[in-house]
């Protein structure tokens, strides 16, 4: 079954409607590891693939640049400016290559790993001049001359609307180094930007389970609007929570099964709440991480499906007030 795709609202692009998450590619995940996985979602029908600066500690916009080679013309791309990483020694980088297969390999140091790898974002100060020189360093990692969609990364509200930032991203629209600009970030700084005659007709947040945000910020624009969203799971465990509601109460985990949801708890939520966010964002762009060949085969099943609204329901009756565990 053929991935399926869909035209963001308001923008003319066509992309899978499953996106590929670039922020592990090269910190936990290496560049050979890496580029397998980015070639076998895009031979699975992928053409959405989301990167950032500071993603990677700095080494997935160069990655991905590499994965790109012979393959512009079928992707969609997306990079960011607000966010930096902090600075990494050459001694840093020689730890996470030597380090990252031994990680692989046990559990136990694979978590330390993690933990001691983990990119600490830090807001950069958003000015004309500043936006505009990113987007060209972006565009040299990737070996590209424009973007998609360029964002602004995890703004404050106010930022989303300053004369200036507004200029310098019409002006990035103009030169064609972007064919759209997005705002990348929480609710409030998505509705702000939402504000009719503003540039912006991307946004990408995170579309939670309990939250539901994207119905009130399609209104609040009160034009087509496209959304891109991500956690899937949840950044509040919701995985977790579900599978832990579906093992101590029978009647939901039957009702999962009349649904279609069957076999182990933790099987059927995950496919659940992929379902759920394909579902909650019919339109859109869905994101998700990847590069574990497991991950990879069921993003790419439940994707060649047609969105499924009881999906939405099941998780709000089985995560809502009433079923909360």
């Amino acid at each position: 079954m053929s991935l399926r795709f869909v035209t963001l609202p308001g923008t003319g692009l066509t992309a899978s409607a499953l996106g590929f998450g670039c922020a592990s590619l090269g910190s936990r995940i290496g560049r050979t590891d890496g580029l397998r996985a980015l070639a076998e979602a895009h031979d699975g029908g992928v053409t959405w693939f989301d990167v950032a600066p500071p993603y990677g500690a700095g080494e997935a916009e160069a990655i991905l640049g590499e994965f790109l080679a012979g393959r512009r013309a079928s992707v969609r791309l997306c990079t960011k400016v607000g966010l930096a990483g902090p600075e990494r020694s050459g001694l840093m980088r020689l730890v996470y290559r030597l380090g990252r297969p031994l990680a692989a390999r046990f559990a136990g140091l694979r978590r330390r790993f993690r933990a001691a790898a983990a990119t600490r974002y830090r807001p950069i100060v958003l000015d004309a001049a500043g936006i505009a020189a990113s987007l060209d360093r972006s565009l040299a990692r990737l070996r590209t001359d424009h973007v998609d969609v360029f964002a602004l990364h995890a703004p404050i509200p106010a930022d989303t609307v300053r004369d200036d930032v507004i200029r310098a991203l019409e002006e990035i629209l103009t030169s064609g180094k972007a064919r759209q600009v997005c705002v990348a970030g929480d609710v409030d700084a998505c509705r702000a930007a939402a504000a009719a005659g503003l540039p912006y007709r991307v946004l990408q947040l995170a579309d939670g389970p309990e939250t539901e945000p994207l119905a009130a910020l399609r209104v609040a624009a009160g034009r087509p609007v496209a959304t891109v969203t991500h956690s899937v799971f949840g950044f509040d465990g919701a995985l977790s929570r579900l599978v832990a509601h579906l093992e101590a109460d029978p009647a939901a985990g039957r009702r999962l099964q009349a649904a279609g949801y069957d076999g182990p708890a933790g099987q059927a939520a995950a496919r659940l709440l992929i379902d759920r966010a394909f579902a909650s964002n019919p339109d859109g762009v869905v994101l998700a991480s990847m590069f574990a060949p497991p991950h990879r085969r069921l993003n790419l099943a439940r994707a060649a499906l047609p969105p499924n609204p009881e999906a939405v329901r099941l998780v709000r009756d089985l995560l809502g007030p009433a079923g909360a565990s």
